[in-house]
């Protein structure tokens, strides 16, 4: 028996000499066979059940519970945020997801060849004084083109009669006005141990010129978006000091300063990726008035029904000086098209409106829900909401005036058509869809009162025009509309709003990205003459309408579309602006142009190489000199 159970031991050995050895073995080895064979049987059979179990079962198409958040002030927000942040399954089970990822991935090495597409393949400031003044008896001198009468806006240069303030990226800086003698008095360096968005810093000036309020935006060190604002007294240009600052969680849209009083509207975006319900960080914006981050309220959260977007338009008010917190509100699903007048802010969302017509085609519609706030001592609140047809391209689109509120927008439909279509000789089951689409101009007049239309001029542009820019002044408004080369400048007359006029200029060569009123009745257009050559030119009003009187052109050159980074000035007819001059041999070169028109032309008193990008670049005319800006770069040239 032990010599027996000694050969059952010998797995390894021939058979032929077990069974010799062994006359058992021969049966031993036929059962060993046969277990193993069922082993082997059994577990084909299990992983072919577990195969076809995975594969075909259907993948999960509900929408997920979240009813155990229900005891949070935020579930009413959480249940739109489950439904907005929903995927349906595109496919029914696995075995189509494989097999589809299958056929992309053959598709994409036949169509590339085994490469990859080609989008993805590689391809003088002077030193600071040490004498140490007070800014004592400065008056404040407005610098920025504000869009409303004692609105003042953030910009990246602001003065007093004795000082100009320059944000030069991260580093505000102090300079005297001298002349050809004027130099930096002293700087602060803001966040320096964190990343950067400089693009959108800015800051304001106070009227007493002590306190500059920085508005900034930086990324944390577990690169989480943030907009910092920082109150500094620069009572003492050389040592200008840090007095208070607040943060939170997104980035910055824009800003104004009333009274004494910052509004600042930010926008917090989250990826719908990352969402997780139990950790409010992932899906509010948060607030750190010095206490650590805290979610906004969910009192102060305002969300349409349906949502489209997870992103949130924030509005807060705080004091100039202290930057105590005075009100707070947010806006979930909003766009970040925001006008600021001296009583409201207006904010915008746009949808899709979507409808069948007669021949069952459908026909999308851009929608845009104007929402009212009002703003006082007690912080905000809703008073209104009206919606127009079109979408809103900027701040400008939008003034209100002797309570009414008027929006250019540009108008868009789309005819969205389904048909079978001829394969060979047979009809084929697939579905041809087929858009069509028409843009507009339109404008719309809102009372604030009842937030209805009370009067609307509807499609009055060409077709398939769209804006690019607007300026209203009281009782008229210029449009500027495009899609080619070409240039009609719309005259409104709003004086009586039950008989509105406008007349069409015709064609101008080109197109202006901005429009503004330059005074004694005549409009300054800023744009380009063709793709290549961009160009300032100035308007007049006649009796036929909005026509060219004369212009200044700058050959293989580009500019800053901000407007915000143009000096306008009415008084002595400047404008000033930083531009990027090509040249085939020596490159792209950053300039900075100042305009002179003298009653007749348009003339070019001052074209110098000025560091920085032309967005960020400034410049001020004080008392027969022009002081530019750029980064670490400081000029001044004596005009006239």
């Amino acid at each position: 028996m032990k010599k027996e159970n000694w050969f059952k031991l010998l797995n390894l050995a021939d058979d032929k000499y077990l069974e010799e050895a062994n006359p058992n073995a021969k049966i031993i080895n036929i059962n060993k066979k046969r277990i193993t064979l069922s082993i082997i049987a059994a577990a084909a059979c299990f992983a072919l059940v577990f195969g076809n179990l995975w594969l075909f079962m259907p993948l999960n198409a509900n929408l997920p519970d979240v009813s155990r958040y229900s005891d949070s002030e935020y579930y009413p927000i959480i249940q739109k945020l489950n439904i907005l942040t929903f995927e349906k399954p595109q496919y029914k089970n696995n075995f189509e997801v494989i097999t589809n990822n299958v056929f992309d991935f053959l598709s994409f090495g036949i169509k590339y060849n085994g490469a990859a597409p080609e989008s993805e393949m590689n391809t003088g400031i002077d030193a600071v004084t040490d004498d140490l003044a007070e800014n004592v008896g400065d008056t404040y001198e407005e610098v920025t083109d504000n869009q409303v009468e004692g609105i003042t806006e953030a910009d990246r240069i602001k003065r007093s009669d004795k000082h100009i303030y320059y944000l030069d990226n991260q580093t505000l800086r102090v300079f005297s006005i001298a002349g050809l003698n004027s130099k930096e008095l002293g700087h602060i360096d803001l966040y320096t141990n964190k990343d950067y968005y400089l693009n959108k810093w800015e800051f304001y000036l106070s009227e007493d010129c002590k306190t500059a309020t920085v508005i900034t935006q930086f990324y944390t060190e577990n690169k989480q978006l943030c907009v910092g604002v920082v109150a500094l007294d620069v009572s003492h240009p050389q040592k200008i000091v840090e007095k208070n600052r607040i943060e939170i969680t997104g980035s910055y849209m824009s800003s104004r300063l009333t009274d004494g009083k910052l509004i600042l509207l930010t926008e917090f975006v989250f990826n719908k990726n990352d969402i997780n319900f139990g950790d409010e960080s992932t899906f509010l914006p948060q607030i750190n008035t010095g206490d650590g981050m805290k979610p906004i309220p969910a009192g102060f959260i305002t969300s349409p029904e349906n949502l489209n977007s997870t992103r949130y338009t924030v509005v807060m008010k705080l004091d100039e000086k202290t930057l105590n917190l005075e009100g707070t509100s947010a806006f979930l699903s909003y766009s970040e098209d925001v006008y600021v007048s001296k009583d409201h802010i207006f904010l915008t969302h746009v949808f899709a409106d979507v409808k069948n017509d007669e021949d069952g085609n459908k026909i999308r519609n851009s929608m845009t829900e104007i929402s009212c706030l009002t703003y006082d001592q007690n912080g905000f609140k809703k008073k209104g909401s009206v919606t127009v047809r079109g979408y809103v391209k900027d701040q400008w689109s939008m003034d209100e005036y002797e309570g009414v509120l008027r929006v250019v927008t540009t108008t868009n439909a789309t005819t969205i058509r389904e048909n079978s279509y001829l394969n060979g000789e047979n009809v084929s089951a697939d579905i041809l869809i087929t858009a069509t689409g028409q843009s507009n101009a339109s404008l719309y007049c809102i009372d604030l009162k009842s937030f209805e239309v009370i009067a609307k001029v509807e499609d009055f542009a060409p077709p398939h025009e769209e804006v690019q820019s607007v300026r209203f002044d009281k009782t008229t408004a210029y449009v500027c509309t495009s899609i080619e080369m070409s240039d009609p400048v719309f005259f409104f007359d709003l004086t009586d709003l039950d008989n509105i006029t406008y007349k069409d200029t015709g064609t101008i060569d080109g197109f202006s990205t901005s429009l503004v009123n330059f005074g004694n009745g005549k409009l300054l257009g800023i744009g380009r003459e063709n793709w290549n050559t961009f160009k300032v030119e100035i308007y007049e009003e006649t009796s036929d309408g909005v026509v060219g009187f004369c212009k200044y052109e700058l050959q293989n050159a580009d500019y800053s579309t901000l407007y915000k980074s143009y000096y306008i000035d009415r008084e002595n007819q400047l404008i000033g602006l930083g531009v990027y001059k090509y040249d085939l041999k020596d490159g792209q070169e950053k300039r900075y142009i100042v305009l002179h028109f003298d009653g007749y032309n348009l003339v070019e008193v001052t074209n110098i190489s000025l560091n920085g990008e032309a967005e960020l670049q400034r410049g001020v005319y004080v008392n027969g000199y022009m002081y530019m800006f750029g980064e670490n770069d400081f000029k001044v040239e004596k005009l006239f």
